[in-house]
């Protein structure tokens, strides 16, 4: 099958549970190619990127990668000007695009003028990731210009932020359409179908890992206790909340290394926190990191810390792939009771959970990890078998290409 994702950016650090789609699907003989509106801007990329020759498979619609409200008004502007011009010379225009389109979608111009000068019908699956870019999709195929069946992973932010921006019925002509959605979650599945998304229509498709490069090296005790959080600073991620639990227990006297990986725009306020607790030998920002880099770095951790949040605008996760990736290699995750996250952490069984923005309740729960390690050889086998079980790329990418070919049932 040739098979085209639709995205917003590639490549992406921090979406590695797409490129494991990617690469699962190559492997099985399948031909992949990337329809993308940029390129992250940090320059970093994954070894999979090079080693699968990826970015020969990438056409971005938007060479320029503006993101400025003055640039895309102009960009707008000017591809308002040239199709109504093609329309006055009759000269490759595509009859059904109005001006409510294009106003709509500010991007379908690019697409337009990209994907007229390529030739997609032999795409037998278009894969978009996140909402607006399903919305996109069916619009161009309605245009004429991508072909095959659309698929639609909804991760969490396009059911939520980009609903309160554009209104309850915005995936209203999608959700009515033949089309398949793949919400990641039971939890996003329920909010599909609050929208209008038809049951029929609407099939939870985790997203997962590639277990074998995640070695199982559970971490032993020892008098220093080594904590690991990984995230982009957002609110949503709660890293703040890491740091004031952190900041408590190391006031209490516990030895205590805690190493942060990421970046974003709440970086500055985050190292603030740290050095007005005057924690700068206990709390460090280490930037972002490849995948490998990051696999080093976890296997010397004992804790992996995620108190995600719903954010103030009603942002949320989806199920962090972190998680996942540490559960894989036997360390201990504590998170919160947050979207799909209870969908892979069982409290006290395969990890750890509090409420939503309890910094006592992080406190107590790391209190009880630290001193109680006769407990973890369990729980860390618990939660190997849990991603080997349910959160497998391989077996997961087997799933889809079922779907694909038609040849899966609810």
């Amino acid at each position: 099958m040739k098979i085209l994702f639709f995205v917003g950016e590639f490549p992406k650090l921090s979406q590695t549970f797409i490129l494991n789609q990617m690469t699962g699907l190559i492997d099985a003989g399948h031909d992949v190619w990337i329809l993308a509106k940029k390129a992250e801007s940090n320059g970093k990329v994954h070894d999979d990127v090079l080693k699968y020759h990826l970015m020969d498979k990438v056409i971005y619609y938007d060479q320029n990668g503006r993101d400025s409200k003055l640039s895309k008004g102009w960009g707008l502007s000017k591809g308002l000007c040239r199709h109504y011009i093609h329309k006055l010379l009759k000269k490759n225009y595509i009859r059904n695009v109005h001006l409510k389109d294009l106003l709509k979608y500010p991007n379908l111009i690019l697409l337009i003028q990209t994907l007229r000068k390529l030739d997609l019908t032999d795409v037998d699956i278009v894969h978009a990731h996140f909402g607006p870019n399903g919305l996109l999709a069916q619009k161009l195929m309605q245009l004429g210009l991508l072909h095959g069946k659309l698929y639609t992973t909804f991760h969490g932010y396009d059911m939520l932020r980009y609903v309160k921006k554009h209104g309850d019925s915005v995936y209203e002509e999608l959700f009515q359409s033949k089309h398949t959605q793949l919400p990641i979650s039971e939890y996003w599945k329920n909010r599909c179908e609050q929208l209008g998304a038809k049951s029929k229509h609407t099939i939870v498709h985790h997203m997962g890992i590639d277990v074998g490069k995640f070695e199982y090296c559970p971490a032993v005790q020892e008098k220093e206790i080594r904590v690991l959080s990984v995230a982009r600073f957002v609110e949503k991620k709660g890293i703040e909340y890491g740091i004031s639990a952190v900041s408590q227990l190391i006031d209490q006297g516990y030895s205590i290394q805690y190493s942060i990986v990421g970046g974003g725009p709440l970086e500055e306020k985050l190292r603030t926190m740290i050095q007005e607790k005057h924690l700068e030998k206990h709390i460090h920002m280490l930037g972002w990191k490849t995948q490998n880099e990051l696999i080093d770095i976890m296997k010397k951790a004992h804790i992996i810390l995620l108190p995600s949040v719903t954010s103030q605008d009603g942002d949320m996760e989806g199920i962090p792939v972190l998680l996942m990736e540490a559960m894989a290699m036997g360390k201990i995750v504590v998170s919160t009771y947050h979207s799909g996250i209870p969908e892979l952490i069982r409290h006290n069984d395969n990890g750890f959970l509090v409420e939503e923005r309890d910094v006592e309740g992080l406190v107590r729960t790391l209190q009880i990890v630290i001193t109680t390690p006769e407990n973890w050889q369990r729980i860390t086998e618990n939660a190997r078998k849990t991603v080997l079980e349910d959160f497998n790329i391989e077996r997961l990418n087997n799933q889809l290409i079922d779907l694909f070919k038609g040849n899966y049932s609810k």
